[in-house]
């Protein structure tokens, strides 16, 4: 298996790849999606023949493929190691081998040991700058005046470790400095930034496994004065062979979340570092984390105003496709719809239009779930619906029928609507009706009594069944049709009592002298009122139609 790990504005990237085809870019339907703007949407294609054989191919991407850069504009040849930037993000391909575990170009040593003879010091307590060492050190506080600079560097990528690392070696004598940012699983690390004494950049990191666990677990600061001369670390080759002399591990931590490892060795024998070298890195460790913290937070803030906008947006299309009223009145009749979602967009949907036979269609529903999946089963319905009202020969039964199916065979198994649909015929005043599994609409009648419309069958796209019945009635001078959503009777105090069915049907009663947009606003006080500062969990939608006297 092959391994394709980068890092970009501490967005970090890590996938294992099997043998197959792999497409990169920003397009959500890639294999391998990079949320990143300098990436096109079908940026390149990675086919994996096996661990020596890697093809690369750029597929015309707008800021181009590069490979140990040079840029590519066909097929070419990857190797282990290779590094390769897709716009500005930059990966590097590894082979996944059995006896390291490789985390990026970080390899943690599966060798187990304690830390019993190191110093470990909480981090809260190796952040006290009370030693004399330190307090008094006017090199230590100008350096770490030029650290504070560092946090107002826009993004805490190249440019803002590579600063930090520096500034950190003018203090403290070591041969290899680095930062270590966690990846997604547990103990996975990404090399983000290293520097070595003469002040080039390690092109990969080995770190021990004892170390890291303490880090992770006990969130300690650890200094291992001289591991050569423990007997606990002469078989942790991470340690012992490469010569280190001294080595300082401290965790990048931030709002009780391990963020990372800051870490330092040097092979000099006559460099041994003390606690105050150590209270020095956890100052550096807690500056970075803080600027990695902070910018986590701004992108997150960033990412949920360009999501608000997108469903800013969402919502102007969808309050588009409900009408607010017919082209032309209807003879004999006043008419009101109104809705209110409790997120920006939401799963209700009515509509009114003029059949081809001249009869007046309504139609109230409420698709299953809330928020955007709910706003797209909505608009899908409502489209369909529209569709079959042009048929020279509608049928209420038809349509629910059909429009059942289509939701049945196109969404999920848990993806369904409530519907009530009806007609009216102006010249006879008949009034035909289905009710999917929908609230039951109210007739008041001009006398004050109260026809409810009952369910004929189940709600549309649930099952395969086609088992509903249409029900006829009359409109008379006075009466007239309250059709709603659950919205209204499900709507909660601010101490969790509904509303409730009752409630509704005397509110409506009492204000059955008033015209359709006058009940629709008393409905709303009294909701408003009810639920107080409990805030909407449902949407709400209500459709009357009134006969004049």
């Amino acid at each position: 298996m092959i391994r394709l790990f980068g890092l970009k504005d501490a967005e970090r990237y890590d996938w294992t790849l099997k043998e197959g085809r792999y497409t990169i870019g920003r397009s959500p339907e890639c294999n391998l999606v990079i949320d990143d703007y300098t990436i096109s949407r079908y940026h390149a294609l990675i086919e994996i023949v096996d661990q020596r054989k890697i093809n690369l191919t750029d597929l015309g991407s707008l800021n181009g493929t590069r490979v140990m850069d040079q840029i590519i504009t066909g097929t070419t040849r990857l190797e282990p190691n290779d590094m390769v930037s897709f716009g500005e993000v930059e990966f590097q391909v590894a082979t996944v081998g059995k006896e390291k575990t490789s985390v990026g170009s970080v390899s943690v040593s599966e060798i187990d040991h304690d830390l019993e003879n190191a110093t470990l010091l909480p981090i809260k307590d190796a952040l006290r700058l009370d030693s004399a060492g330190i307090a008094y050190n006017p090199k230590v506080f100008g350096v770490l005046s030029e650290l504070g600079k560092v946090r107002i560097l826009p993004d805490p990528g190249a440019e803002v470790f590579g600063k930090a690392l520096e500034l950190l070696q003018e203090i403290i004598p070591a041969e290899r400095v680095a930062i270590l940012l966690t990846g997604q699983g547990e103990q996975e690390f990404h090399l983000a930034a290293s520097r070595l004494s003469r002040g080039e950049s390690s092109g990969s990191f080995t770190i021990s496994r004892t170390i890291v666990r303490e880090l992770l677990t006990q969130r300690n600061a650890i200094l291992i004065s001289d591991p050569q001369f423990d007997p606990r670390f002469s078989d942790v080759t991470s340690i012992v062979g490469s010569g280190i002399r001294s080595a300082m591990a401290v965790p990048l931590f931030d709002e009780d979340k391990i963020l990372g490892i800051l870490y330092a060795d040097t092979t000099n024998p006559f460099h041994h570092y003390t606690e105050d070298f150590l209270r020095i890195t956890a100052i550096f460790g807690s500056v970075l984390a803080a600027k990695i913290s902070n910018h986590n937070l701004l992108k997150d803030r960033q990412a949920k105003e360009r999501l608000e906008a997108e469903l800013s947006v969402a919502s102007q299309i969808q309050c588009g496709l409900l009408p607010r009223k017919l082209s032309k009145d209807i003879e004999g009749y006043r008419y009101n719809a109104f809705q209110t979602q409790c997120r920006m967009v939401g799963g209700d949907l009515y509509d009114v239009a003029e059949l081809a036979s001249g009869r007046i269609l309504f139609l109230v529903a409420d698709v299953s779930g809330k928020g955007m999946g709910a706003a797209l089963l909505m608009s899908n319905v409502l489209a369909a619906f529209r569709i079959l009202y042009r048929a020279e020969d509608f049928s209420l039964l038809d349509v629910t029928r059909r429009v059942s199916r289509q939701l049945l065979q196109f969404s999920r198994a848990q993806d369904f609507a409530t519907m009530f649909i009806c007609e009216l015929c102006t010249k006879t005043h008949r009034l035909r009706y289905v009710n999917a599994g929908h609230n039951p609409p109210m007739m008041v009648r001009g006398d004050g009594r109260v026809d409810y419309l009952e369910s004929s069958g189940i709600p549309i796209g649930a099952f395969d069944i086609c088992d509903w019945k249409e029900e006829t009635l009359e409109f008379a001078a006075g009466d007239f049709l309250f059709a709603f959503t659950d919205g209204i009777p499900e709507a909660t105090s601010a101490d969790d009592q509904l509303y409730g069915q009752e409630r509704l049907k005397e509110l409506v009663l009492s204000c059955r002298g008033q015209c359709p947009e006058e009940l629709t606003q008393s409905i709303m006080l009294e909701l408003r009122q009810f639920t107080g500062r409990a805030p909407q969990s449902d949407d709400i939608t209500m459709m009357t139609l009134r006969r004049k006297r």
